[in-house]
């Protein structure tokens, strides 16, 4: 067998031996369609559940969470959830990382030290 080049069995560039990829299971295929008719058979009772959510939130005589849960399942299906922030505080600067890492050598193992911050 020659060291280094192509061989008469690679593939060429840009070919692939398998296009149509991994052969899918029948288990994954039948469990896609249940959950794609699932999925189906919610979004017809769409209007219904609005309807629902609507008449606990209007109804005065619900209990507040219940309304307020309503309201809230409303707002997030016509507006979107709102999107979460996360304040993450390492207490290291991008600045003492980069001089940290600028400052070592290839060989040397990877210690940091942030110092005072």
């Amino acid at each position: 067998m020659p060291k280094g080049g192509r061989r008469a069995t690679s593939w060429k560039k840009g070919e692939s031996g398998n296009i149509a990829g991994r052969p899918k299971r029948p288990e994954a295929i039948e469990a896609k369609k249940i959950v794609a008719d699932v999925k189906a058979a919610a979004r017809e009772h769409t209007q219904d559940a609005l309807d629902t959510l609507k008449a606990v939130m209007s109804d005065a005589k619900a209990p507040p969470a219940a309304r307020v849960s309503a309201a809230t399942a409303m707002l997030d299906r016509g507006w979107g959830r709102a999107k979460e922030t996360v304040d993450a505080n390492v207490g290291v600067t991008l600045e003492a990382l980069l001089l940290a890492r600028m400052s070592r050598r290839k060989d040397q193992p990877v210690a940091f030290d942030p110092g005072p911050v």
